[in-house]
């Protein structure tokens, strides 16, 4: 089976949004999975309208799923 760059790094997003406390800067999450910063950007705002993943602006914001992993 094959999976868009798209699908790819919003799965491996997810992923690491799972295995860190929240909330995890996008910075850090495209470090970490080695994905563009832009493209990571627009793929957790899909996330986020799809009630996947929630967010906060600011100094302390960042992303965190809105489920917890095992429901998703």
């Amino acid at each position: 089976m094959r999976l868009s760059a798209k699908a790819d790094y919003a799965c491996r997003a997810m992923a690491e949004l799972a295995s860190s406390p929240p909330p995890v800067k996008a910075e850090r999450l495209a470090t970490a999975q080695e994905i563009p910063l832009k493209f990571l950007e627009n793929i957790l705002l899909n996330l986020k309208h799809s009630g996947l993943v929630e967010s906060q602006r600011g100094g302390d914001g960042g992303y965190w799923l809105a489920r917890s992993a095992s429901e998703i």
